[in-house]
């Protein structure tokens, strides 16, 4: 069964691709043809992409790429800018404390590292960009979870929360503490619940209507970001975080505006 699911997923990117490519619309024979595709198959992954505004379907009946895509490309190019705009504060943040940075965002139900300032320690934890963790699990997804509306963080409370490691808090009750310790702090600290002998300190970025639009966290052996250590990091890590979020409530200078407007057309 995997096995066919993924031959199915090809089949489905070959077609997106062909509708990307094309400079007409794709009649459902010219998919047969270009991909040797049976017309039941064929069909059936139109209609299926089609159902998720991946594709649209013009007035003369040929296929086009749908408006979902042109939202994934959104968020791609806002993704981008941010991280553009987090890189030097999370390069001073690193020279500060000569322990690695990571600049994340949030997508669904979990975190993802977009960008990381590397420790030039030669003991150090780093991470993969493009790497992702749950929200319950260590600072970065916890301060993000902290922010949450009741609904939803009562929805993840009560689903399945994972243990990446034996210090990862899975236990209810105690999490919603730490999540209102989050909140009365302004960022969160963990030891050991998402990488084994690391430790985190994270603050969130806010968007203009004070939205969580990514978090910056502070990471690094558990050996080193003790207690008293991590005391002294929070005030450079708030006024890093403190900067980026107001550079994202300040609207772009006007040129910039129509710099970026340029192209919309």
């Amino acid at each position: 069964m995997p096995g066919t699911q993924i031959k199915v997923f090809d089949k489905i990117v070959r077609v997106i691709e062909l509708l990307a490519t094309s400079t007409q619309g794709v009649t459902l024979k010219k998919v047969q043809q270009s991909l040797g595709f049976n017309k039941p198959t064929a069909f059936r992954i139109l209609r299926t992409l089609e159902s998720h505004d991946v594709a649209a379907r013009g007035g003369d009946g040929t296929f086009v790429l749908g408006n979902r895509v042109l939202w994934w490309e959104s968020c791609r190019r806002q993704n981008f800018d941010l991280a553009e705009l987090a890189r030097p504060h999370i390069e001073k943040l690193r020279d500060l404390t000569s322990e690695t940075v990571i600049f994340s965002i949030v997508m669904g139900d979990r975190t993802v590292v977009v960008d990381q300032a590397t420790s030039r320690q030669a003991t150090s934890t780093r991470v993969y960009v493009g790497s992702s963790a749950p929200l319950h699990a260590g600072s970065t997804g916890r301060v993000v979870l902290a922010h949450l509306g009741p609904d939803s963080r009562k929805k993840i409370l009560e689903g399945r929360l994972e243990r990446l490691t034996s210090r990862t808090i899975t236990e209810p009750k105690q999490l919603e503490r730490e999540l209102n310790k989050c909140l009365a702090q302004g960022f969160a600290f963990s030891a050991g619940e998402r990488l084994p002998n690391s430790s985190s300190l994270a603050a969130p970025v806010f968007g203009p209507q004070k939205e969580v639009l990514g978090i910056i966290s502070v990471i690094g052996p558990s050996d080193r970001l003790i207690p008293g250590r991590s005391k002294s990091i929070v005030p450079l890590l708030f006024k890093e975080a403190r900067l980026l979020s107001e550079q994202l409530r300040t609207p772009p200078a006007p040129e910039k505006r129509a710099a970026a407007g340029a192209g919309s057309f």
